[in-house]
């Protein structure tokens, strides 16, 4: 809000209607990715993979509609399927081989953008027709179809990830992964199932992108992981595991965006904004870090006092 209040003042119609939209639009995609991206770090995870699939729908969806003619009710369920396997093959190889998240979804980011590089030849698709185009072109109520979609997502599973028991699993695994497996949880399911969420939304995300600007490259979505892991740590997320929020994420991709949409408008030399993005993660996991640092000896301090506490009772009942 500080940033728009100043960029307004500064650049007097800056906070139009027509530069806000301009603004969700250039977050949005990445914002559902950052969506899938919540769940896999309070899940103690990352997904480092989420780009490449990203691009690997944008491609498989215009292959599947511009070169094998399948309607749009067809083509846009396949692709979501096949990203969605990305995922679960992510989640059982964490879970089977007890690999790092990191080297599984990294692995996987460098194999996925060889397939992306071989299927498209290394060429842009274009040819999508009108109703696909709607996807990402389209407005309802004045409002672009993919904020609607991103508003929708957010809402929802927000909702279940604070009130439904299945979804706070995933908390449960992240804060202690030991401890949730003594009290019942089934950790291996939830990792499949934050896997497999995660690229499905980057799927979906890769289709209305792809429907938005009418056509397909392998190269897109370049470096949207690390966009994405920003804006979760930026939200107030937990790197390590075990607290987050949908909104708090929201609100780091927002800034994310703010800063961006700022620097262009301002003329300020935009290969800055990758520095001030790394600054500001970095300062985001400090923070985090820090702030875990004080729960832990705060959790330390009330168990101290209440043995403390048990040891002056038994001491009392023996005399």
């Amino acid at each position: 809000m500080l940033i728009l209040a100043f960029m307004q003042a500064a650049y007097p119609g800056y906070a139009s209607a027509a530069n806000m939209e301009v603004l969700a639009m250039n977050m949005v995609f990445e914002a559902i990715i950052a969506v899938g991206m919540t769940f896999v770090i309070i899940s103690g995870g990352i997904d480092l993979s989420v780009a490449a699939v990203f691009a690997f729908a944008e491609i498989l969806v215009a292959k599947l509609m511009v070169q094998a003619g399948l309607p749009i009710g067809a083509a846009i369920p396949i692709t979501l399927v096949a990203c969605g396997t990305v995922g679960l093959a992510n989640g059982l190889l964490i879970n089977l081989l007890r690999v790092h998240p990191l080297i599984v979804t990294l692995a996987t980011l460098l194999t996925m953008r060889g397939v992306n590089l071989s299927i498209s030849s290394g060429k842009s698709i274009a040819g999508f027709d009108d109703a696909f185009l709607f996807l990402g072109q389209g407005k309802l109520l004045g409002v672009p179809l993919p904020i609607w979609a991103l508003v929708i997502l957010t809402a929802g599973l927000g909702f279940l990830l604070r009130n439904h028991r299945s979804f706070r699993q995933v908390y449960f695994v992240g804060s202690d992964e030991r401890a949730a497996r003594l009290s019942g949880v089934n950790v291996g399911r939830v990792k499949l199932v934050v896997y497999t969420a995660s690229a499905m939304l980057a799927g979906f995300a890769g289709v209305l992108a792809a429907s938005r600007y009418g056509a397909a490259h392998w190269g897109q979505g370049n470096m949207a992981e690390l966009k994405a892991i920003a804006a979760v740590a930026i939200g107030g997320a937990n790197i390590n595991g075990g607290s987050g929020s949908l909104g708090g994420t929201l609100l780091g991709i927002l800034f994310l965006a703010t800063v961006h949409n700022a620097f262009v408008t301002s003329a300020v030399n935009t290969f800055l904004y990758d520095v001030v993005n790394g600054g500001m993660l970095l300062v985001a996991i400090l923070l985090s870090r820090y702030f875990e640092a004080r729960s832990n000896v705060k959790i330390l301090s009330i168990r101290q006092k209440k043995i403390s506490n048990r040891k002056a009772i038994l001491t009392g009942v023996r005399t």
